[in-house]
């Protein structure tokens, strides 16, 4: 049975003077999905889920969340929405049951359902009493971002937007916040998520779309995408030194579809990554290429397409750039 779509975006343009943000955009988010909107800064991410909460308008097309326009009925629109802003908006002076009690009454909440809706919320995004006591300015980052989430949960919405939800947090607490994003997704909401961190996208999403210049430039699951590259290897080539000469004698070994560097895992020196269909046959090739200009290969690894790799094969560029 299909199932009904929560968030419809049905050809919207945003501009900004001579500046095109999203452009012609096209996208439904059904029930219950986590959606996720990837791309580097910039890509238009930000701006269309403004739209969809109603903080922008579009300068064409229209945006539905539910039975609504956010166009038409923007109060009823709000009702069903819960938005968590990249930024962290919170009191420093305030405690975390503070800061909800204070948002709970901008929603019409008061009384015995407020503090017992505070009680569940703090209990969700796990919390503990200590903590709650303290102002928020002596919050670490990943606590302030718990509390920013169950500020937008206090009104029980059925359609969330996450914009980068877990930017400068560190592993622990980026972990942290995926748990409490998954359980979400288990209580059957309807997210919204934008990131510009593959591994997130990859972990979390039912469906992603990669943004570029504001137009959507691939749909579909993590999977598919990778599938609609058609490669499903990548090399990772750790030399003790990389020049551009090395990276262009590397694209020139048959069978290599794209190379491009990226950070090593510990960010500590920087990698090759070779995208290709038969990793078997070039690896001899590419490691004497390396070997042959005098630089030693401390490491080399085999492991699957990720959608960083979708990403620089669509585009030519990396996230990062």
């Amino acid at each position: 049975m299909r199932r009904l779509n929560d968030v419809v975006v049905d050809s919207v343009t945003k501009r900004f003077e001579d500046t095109v943000a999203v452009d012609n955009l096209s996208i439904s988010v059904a029930q219950g999905e986590l959606f996720g909107l990837l791309g580097p800064n910039g890509a238009g991410k930000s701006t269309l889920t403004k739209m969809i909460s109603g903080m922008l308008n579009p300068t064409s097309g229209t945006i539905k969340v539910g039975k609504y326009s956010i166009q038409d009925d923007p109060m009823k629109v709000k009702e069903l929405l819960g938005v968590v802003p990249q930024d962290i908006v919170l009191y420093d002076y305030l405690n975390a049951r503070e800061n909800l009690a204070f948002y709970g009454r901008l929603y019409g909440l008061s009384g015995k359902k407020l503090k017992n809706r505070i009680n569940e919320l703090l209990q969700f995004t796990q919390l503990d009493e200590k903590a709650v006591k303290r102002h928020v300015s002596t919050y670490s980052g990943g606590m302030k971002r718990r509390v920013n989430i169950a500020a937008a949960l206090l009104h029980e919405p059925q359609v969330l937007l996450l914009d980068e939800p877990t930017a400068g947090l560190d592993p622990q607490n980026k972990h942290a916040l995926w748990d409490i994003i998954e359980d979400l997704k288990k209580q059957r909401k309807t997210i919204v998520l934008t990131t510009h961190m593959m591994d997130e996208a990859e972990e979390l999403c039912d469906r992603v779309a990669i943004m570029d210049h504001g137009k959507i430039i691939a749909l579909g699951s993590p999977s598919q995408l990778v599938k609609k590259v058609k490669m499903e290897n990548t090399i990772t080539v750790v030399p003790d030194k990389i020049s551009p000469s090395l990276i262009e004698q590397i694209k020139g070994i048959t069978g290599v579809k794209n190379t491009y560097i990226a950070p090593d895992e510990n960010e500590k020196i920087e990698a090759i990554k070779v995208i290709t269909d038969c990793p078997d046959d070039i690896l001899p090739d590419i490691v004497s290429t390396i070997v042959n200009t005098g630089t030693k290969v401390l490491s080399v690894q085999l492991s699957r397409v990720t959608l960083e790799d979708v990403f620089i094969t669509l585009t030519g560029r990396s996230l990062r750039e």
